[in-house]
């Protein structure tokens, strides 16, 4: 099979030849540290380092560990708006995003984290009006997508198409401060849907624009959203099903008024809670499947879902691939491929991006053991 035959077939719920494999994507890639590592354990000298998202501190991989790891999707960004520059302060370590949204990498860090927060002061729905809300129909978001996504397409790639930032529930938490924004969820609501009100607007009108001059050739459209931390809900699911749920619904119903796109959505932590609620609004693929979390079995998950969703991720538990031996390495990913792979809808990736300790070893282990027990 190609490899778009072979996703796409998995995501439709049957067997291909083998598990698909998702490697260098913007939540399955690696750290820029542990590409240098990896490198210079697997003996490759040169080559760019070519870092997608500065706050990650994540890369497009070297294609020849693309080329040695194997992948079935090719993912194509869309990018800032044309009035946005990118620029680090070496001074202060710390850069601006096109929200105005500020990171900061501490000393001796291995990411930058959100230090200031542009809403921060903002309480009254009237103060909205006030921010300077990025341009979501700017052409220079999609320049050379569509060329990309053909050329991936005619490569023989699943394409996926990935969204500006981070959705209409996570979003909040970096304008606002993440304790601010989880405060008013209880004590200033108004403030809270008319923010969602305006972020759902602004996704709307961006995929509007980009998915009539880009739908035919994007095979999945990457969403964000983490709706859980290890142990269960990072808010009220009373609160996602009254606030955010309905709106969601909207940014699928437009997704999908232009495009054939499956709905991939990437949202960390225990989410069992909020599977029938996502599958009601549309979505067709879940990742990052966060199986060491609590109520994300993978065999449970399986059983209970594996119907109508797509498992993307899963592939080892984080702790393992960490701190585990490659043989620990490789029976993990042989349990959690066994509990997914049967029926298909399973695409293999490792939870979330590779962080920067992991030992190389254990990388090579891990995608080795995914295409040695990946047949079917």
């Amino acid at each position: 099979m190609t490899p778009r035959e072979r996703v796409l077939a998995a995501c439709a719920h049957k067997e291909p030849d083998r598990v698909p494999i998702d490697f260098g994507g913007r939540v399955s890639t690696l750290h820029a540290f542990a590409e240098r590592d990896l490198k210079r354990y697997l003996g490759l000298e040169g080559g760019d380092e070519r870092i997608i998202s500065w706050m990650t501190y994540t890369v497009d991989p070297d294609p020849r560990l693309v080329e040695l790891f194997g992948r079935d999707t090719r993912p194509v960004p869309v990018r800032p708006g044309s009035r946005y520059t990118f620029r680090i302060d070496s001074e202060t370590s710390t850069y601006s995003d096109e929200w105005g949204i500020k990171y900061h990498m501490p000393p001796g860090g291995f990411y930058f984290d959100p230090c200031e927060h542009p809403l921060a002061w903002a309480e009254a729905p009237s103060d909205l009006d006030r921010f300077d809300w990025p341009d979501p129909t700017d052409p220079s978001r999609i320049s050379g997508v569509a060329a990309a996504l053909r050329a991936a397409r005619e490569a023989g790639y699943a394409t996926m198409l990935t969204a500006p930032t981070l959705g209409i529930w996570l979003l909040p938490h970096f304008l606002c401060g993440m304790e601010r924004a989880l405060m008013d969820l209880a004590l200033n609501r108004p403030f809270v849907e008319a923010l969602a009100e305006r972020l759902t607007e602004w996704y709307e009108a961006f995929w509007t624009a980009a998915l009539k001059e880009v739908g035919p050739w994007v095979d999945l459209v990457h969403m964000e959203g983490d709706l859980g931390d290890q142990t269960g809900p990072l808010f009220s699911p009373k609160v996602f099903r009254e606030i955010y749920k309905p709106r969601f619904r909207r940014i699928v119903d437009i997704i999908t008024r232009h495009s054939s796109a499956l709905l991939w959505l990437h949202s960390c932590g225990s989410v069992r809670w909020a599977i029938p609620d996502l599958i009601d609004c549309g979505v067709d693929v879940l990742n990052p499947v966060q199986v060491g979390a609590a109520g994300m079995d993978s065999a449970e998950l399986k059983r209970d879902f594996g119907r109508d969703l797509t498992f993307w991720g899963g592939g080892c538990d984080t702790k393992v691939l960490q701190f585990g031996s490659p043989a620990e390495v490789e029976a993990e990913v042989k349990q959690r491929v066994e509990d997914f792979k049967p029926g298909g809808g399973f695409v293999f990736a490792s939870i979330h991006n590779i962080q920067a300790n992991v030992p190389p070893e254990n990388i090579v282990a891990m995608f080795d053991a995914a295409r040695t027990h990946g047949e079917y």
